[in-house]
């Protein structure tokens, strides 16, 4: 497995968020984490992060315990997208830039490799024309565009995503999910994406992990999870299947 998360239990302040929670990433698969507000979600990216060290269990990547690993090893094995990002004032050219420093020694040029790297990142996600803007002055949808560049820079095999489609329009989200697919397929890329969306989890996620008040309440593909209904339980949502264009959806509504 490309990540595997074993037994891990994490909180804050005295209080356990995530109670000995485990599961694995397949290679080159999307698999999303979906939950309530407040189900762990983020605190799992936290942990993955290293900004909670103080987990309990265990965060294998690719057989090696992310705690083991140095900070540089770790920014070039996975690239991370958190929920909150800072608005610095620097332009998006410079900020995507940063997604090259684990590569970088101190006082190191950057290379034409690292320059097409970023120059690509920035055509992914549709913002070379805004290389020069200050990343304070964007808005909350083209900053996530510009963090998310920088991290497609980093140019890591596995890539985390929470709620990469916060602050973004309708057109974006599906703009996004096309080109996350894309990463798996052509890039070889590994997606473990944090999402609110059901229906777009459903419709792009190969694998899914459904958490509840802390623990794994299903794990599976995207099929066996729309079979078990375990969404509509946890969601207290109702699933109605639409068809258009001679392909089937699925929607949710509430009870």
């Amino acid at each position: 497995m490309m990540l595997e998360v074993n037994r891990v239990s994490a909180g804050y302040h005295g209080k356990k968020v995530l109670k000995d929670i485990s599961f694995s990433v397949s290679p080159h698969k999307m698999t999303a984490v979906l939950g309530k507000n407040g189900c762990g979600k983020s605190t799992l990216v936290s942990c993955i992060n290293q900004q909670i060290a103080d987990y309990t269990g265990q965060i294998r990547l690719q057989d090696r315990d992310l705690k083991e690993m140095t900070p540089v090893e770790r920014a070039r094995a996975v690239s991370i997208l958190p929920q909150l990002l800072p608005a610095p004032s620097v332009t998006v050219g410079e900020l995507v830039r940063f997604g090259r420093s684990p590569y970088l020694g101190w006082g190191k040029r950057m290379s034409e490799l690292d320059e097409e790297l970023v120059a690509q990142a920035m055509e992914l996600t549709e913002i070379t024309s805004m290389e020069q803007n200050l990343v304070c002055n964007l808005s909350g949808g083209e900053r996530q565009k510009a963090y998310l560049a920088m991290i497609l820079a980093q140019n890591t095999r596995l890539i985390v995503l929470d709620e990469p489609t916060t602050y973004m329009d309708i057109e974006y989200q599906g703009k996004l999910m096309k080109l996350l697919t894309y990463l798996k397929k052509e890039k070889k890329k590994t997606l473990l994406v944090v999402m609110h969306d059901l229906s777009l989890a459903l419709r792009y996620a190969d694998n899914i992990v459904l958490l509840e008040d802390g623990c794994v309440r299903f794990q599976g593909t995207a099929e066996e999870c729309l079979s078990a209904d375990a969404l509509e339980q946890v969601f207290r949502v109702r699933k109605h299947m639409i068809e258009e264009n001679g392909k089937r959806y699925v929607v949710f509504d509430s009870e």
